[in-house]
């Protein structure tokens, strides 16, 4: 919503002289930093509200101590008593039950507006989640409200989902449309019937915001401050449908295309492994097939996002190893957590599978599953070194989180002084890059395997890459190019 501050949010702030407001959603706190400075000018006060928000958001609010006070929970356990408020942004679950249950916290079901009633600011409300829910974390949504739904990405063009579309590693509704699907359908469905108590304008672009304002807010703003600001907003049907052009058009340009990385050398021979290309046996299309495959996996009714090729490894990796310990790091629904723990079990393996996620997963019954949220950027706060060191050895450790350099870097950069010969690390999902990568970097690899490439580089007489497993289908013949590495 931060695009959306200095034309819309403060001036509304402005005009309603807010001195309560409250923001659900704050992912990195790239807005939250414009509200809480804005708080502090204003003497007002800011409660964020964000489950699992970044670390920043913290550090935020102890800088804005006194103005921003920080809600670590959902936004329908807290919203209600953080009410009464002046100006209320929803910029977090965006699915039909929780944008219409928001409402419902904050305006009631039934009944007249108080004349303090706030006003609210809802984001996503044009596609891609106007008509479609997202599910940050399904099992907060009853069963009788999640609509049929699965890990992938999305396409303004079509109904369905996309590997290579749009925020592709989160749940989505798996079709577009419908009762009860979306921000928009909420946003309609809670005003069916008390369209004449608010004021509403639409702005059909970044995504889409919707400005909703009580009545009893129009009728006590007697300098007309806040109708000017309203008015300001009000687009007239040629410009709303050039918005609807222009925003369909950014989306295009900005589609993040997932497609097979290309190859290249390691800069130097004699290094671990040997130089070896990160290319593939396989061609880009059959990647490209086993990549949508594998979306549609499920294990346990969890998404798994594992293909064939990799599992046959992962399961001769599993036996022949024999691991005190899994650690493994982006899980999303938890599927993999699930069958790793089972394998374990089916080989008589006792160790635990500790799971590192930033997103709550499903609770797992499984007795060797250790599921922890935490960053991978910071696995010393959820995998401290001293107890690292207790889970003894070998090791196996699966890295499947963010796939950019940086992150690859810092969990290859933690775990390195912490292996001993013999102890595997997986960089996963070397195969595929994003075109926002193609065009930012020059070099051909993915940022995995840059990660691999420059960590070899410094470390590479203590680890190689064990071909066994990255080449017994054919030449790196897996997700993984050259990224199944043993500490030798």
């Amino acid at each position: 919503m931060f695009q959306f501050w200095p034309s819309v949010v403060k001036p509304i702030l402005d005009a309603a002289e807010a001195r309560r407001v409250i923001e659900v959603g704050a992912d990195a706190g790239r807005h939250s930093r414009f509200l809480a400075g804005w708080a502090k000018a204003a003497g007002a006060r800011l409660d964020i509200v964000d489950p699992e928000p970044g670390p920043e958001v913290a550090r935020l609010c102890d800088r804005f101590a006194g103005v921003a006070v920080f809600h670590p929970r959902p936004s329908l356990d807290v919203l209600g008593d953080l009410l009464p408020a002046d100006v209320v942004l929803l910029d977090g679950d965006h699915n039909w039950y929780t944008m219409y249950h928001e409402l419902q916290a904050i305006y009631g079901s039934d009944g007249p507006l108080a004349p303090d009633a706030p006003i609210t600011l809802c984001h996503d409300v044009e596609w891609p989640y106007a008509r479609r829910d997202l599910y940050y974390c399904p099992d907060r949504i009853p069963a009788a409200h999640r609509q049929p739904h699965r890990i992938g990405g999305l396409l303004p063009r079509e109904r369905g989902l996309s590997p290579g579309g749009h925020n592709a590693g989160f749940a989505h509704a798996v079709e577009e449309g419908g009762p009860r699907n979306g921000v928009k359908t909420a946003i309609e469905d809670f005003l069916a019937g008390r369209g004449a108590e608010f004021h509403v304008v639409w702005l059909p672009l970044l995504f889409g915001l919707a400005v909703i304002v009580p009545q009893p807010r129009l009728a006590a703003d007697r300098e007309g401050a806040l109708s000017a600001v309203l008015g300001g907003l009000e687009l007239s049907p040629p410009l709303r449908s050039l918005c609807k052009i222009a925003e369909l058009e950014r989306l295009d340009a900005s589609r993040p295309m997932l497609a097979p990385a290309g190859s290249g050398p390691r800069p130097a021979a004699g290094q671990g492994g040997g130089a070896r290309e990160f290319s593939s046996a396989l061609p880009g299309a059959v990647l490209t097939d086993l990549l949508k495959g594998s979306l549609d996996y499920r294990y346990k009714g969890r998404a798994m996002l594992l293909n064939p090729l990799d599992m046959a490894n992962y399961l001769a990796l599993l036996g022949a190893l024999k691991p005190a310990a899994v650690i493994e790091i982006g899980s999303l629904e938890g599927g993999r957590t699930e069958w790793l723990a089972d394998m374990m079990v089916a080989l008589g393996l006792p160790g635990p599978v500790i799971s590192i996620d930033l997103l709550p997963r499903p609770p797992s019954a499984h007795p060797q599953v250790d599921a922890r949220i935490g960053d991978a950027r910071d696995l010393a706060r959820v995998l401290p070194p001293e107890e690292l060191r207790r889970l003894g050895h070998p090791l196996l450790v699966i890295e499947d989180s963010a796939h950019d350099e940086a992150t690859c870097t810092a969990v290859l950069d933690y775990v390195d002084p912490h292996l001993t010969r013999g102890d595997y690390v997986i960089i996963e999902d070397g195969a595929f890059r994003d075109a926002a990568d193609s065009a930012a970097v020059a070099s051909a690899l993915s940022p995995p395997s840059r990660a691999i490439d420059a960590f070899l580089a410094r470390r590479g007489a203590d680890y190689e890459i064990d071909t066994q497993y990255c080449d017994r289908f054919g030449y790196n013949a897996t997700f993984n190019f050259n990224g199944w590495l043993r500490r030798t």
